[in-house]
């Protein structure tokens, strides 16, 4: 009789989630245009738009039944030391005697070390490992030409500094893409100085083969919350008082210079599409609790751009303890499935039964699901299967307007949002509707 009952109440939360059908869908996309409006500004933590998100996420959780918001009042508050910043005063730079203008001819990335520095400037072309070879460029000053662009490529500055400090290079300059800064937490280097210049002063520096410079910066502290909510199974289906633990992180980028002008970076995948999964998985699992075998806990993260702050946070500050917790779901960009419906799903190997769970899960949409068994990625899942956790995470595949201004609402492939919706679910199923246990499976010693 009870296997039967098992079987019964599997096919009802089954045939619930395609039964909710375009309600999911037009619930989403509510949640996804709200959340990366132009009013929300980016949900850059620490501002009026980081307010916005959480006011709405937590009156989201708070309506639903049987949820109950923990904290206080569903708030988990927090600091840490955000990103580096110029200061107002104290940055130079002199070619032999001639002294540069800061905004005009330089600008010190927030990468650099601070300090006093001095020596030889020599020209290596592209920096690239090639240009180094055969010069000698230790405790020297290397000017290097960027791929000209009209915004800064990130990927290409951190390139080009990683060699210059392996070949020994006491600081380097970097042309050809605008005067500015993106985001950064650390220097690149102990005692390396890093600087943009413009054409003329990287000219005038060569010409001179020698500068002087000071760098002087901040590292910002900065408050920011994680949104908290619980619903109990009935005590009867729970008697141990397991935990599920589901959650995405609902910062972004916030108004940041994109190609010269401030722009918002709206995060509508990155990841307002991972807080509206989460935001229905909710109210999934609402409508369902008398079906449960799991508590459930949900979180909302700050400060995910931060680098992890708000799940790590979390981690080592649990509202609830983390003893019980049997498993962590998160979601991070569900809203740009492709043509082929890929669908990546990390943390696989965060548990010893985790591959036959995934494969016996049901895929009705055919998705080509990408497993990968890392058990850490750089996304919040990571701060739980550091604390002996198994920890999964899902996302559609990165695009060509992550992190950038143009990742907008109009942009969602929102019937994929409702493909990866009804896929965690099925894993939902087993995770919160079954007194199923995962195994936690160290990560292997290298």
């Amino acid at each position: 009789m009870k296997k039967s009952f098992i079987i019964l109440s599997c096919a009802l939360l089954a045939s619930g989630a395609f039964a909710q059908g375009q309600g999911v869908k037009d619930r989403l996309k509510a949640h996804v245009y709200t959340l990366a409006s132009e009013e929300f500004a980016g949900r850059k933590p620490n501002t009026h738009g980081d307010t916005l998100a959480v006011n709405y996420i937590r009156e989201q959780l708070k309506a639903l039944p049987g949820f109950k918001l923990l904290a206080k009042d569903g708030l988990q508050e927090f600091s840490y030391s955000a990103y580096r910043s110029l200061t107002d005063e104290g940055n130079t730079l002199k070619a032999g005697k001639r002294a540069l203008v800061l905004g005009r001819d330089f600008i010190p990335s927030v990468t650099s070390n601070t300090g006093t520095f001095s020596g030889k400037v020599i020209d290596l072309g592209e920096g690239k490992a090639r240009d180094y070879e055969g010069k000698d460029v230790k405790g020297k000053f290397v000017v290097v030409h960027l791929t000209p662009r009209s915004y800064s490529d990130g990927s290409e500055q951190r390139s080009r500094e990683t060699t210059a400090l392996k070949n020994g290079a006491k600081g380097i300059l970097m042309v050809g893409q605008p005067l500015s800064n993106l985001p950064a937490r650390w220097p690149s280097g102990p005692d390396f100085m890093v600087m943009k210049v413009s054409e003329k002063a990287a000219n005038t520096l060569l010409a001179q083969k020698q500068l002087e410079a000071t760098v002087s910066i901040d590292v910002n502290t900065e408050h920011t919350f994680n949104v908290v909510a619980k619903i109990e199974a009935p005590e009867e289906n729970n008697p141990e008082g397991d935990v599920l633990i589901l959650g995405a992180h609902y910062d972004h980028m916030g108004l940041e210079e994109f190609e010269g002008e401030p722009a918002i970076f709206a995060g509508a995948d990155d990841n307002a599409s991972g807080t509206a999964g989460i935001l229905e998985l909710a109210r999934y699992i609402s409508e369902r609790r008398a079906f449960l075998k799991k508590d459930v806990i949900v979180i909302l993260f700050g400060a995910e751009e931060r680098g992890l702050k708000g799940s790590r946070y979390y981690a080592e500050h649990p509202v609830e303890p983390l003893d019980n917790v049997k498993a962590m779901v998160n979601i991070d960009m569900m809203g740009r499935m492709p043509n082929e419906r890929t669908l990546g799903i990390r943390g696989l190997g965060s548990a010893y039964e985790a591959p036959a769970l995934f494969a016996s899960l049901p895929n009705n949409d055919n998705l080509e699901l990408v497993w990968e068994f890392r058990e850490k990625g750089p996304t919040d899942y990571s701060s739980f299967y550091a604390k002996g956790i198994p920890a999964f995470s899902f996302g559609t595949p990165h695009h060509v307007d992550y992190h950038k201004p143009t990742d907008t609402p109009d942009r969602i492939n929102y019937d994929g949002m409702v493909m990866v919706y009804n896929y965690a679910v099925n894993l939902i199923n087993r995770l919160a509707f079954e007194p199923l246990r995962l195994t936690y499976r160290p990560q292997p010693q290298k």
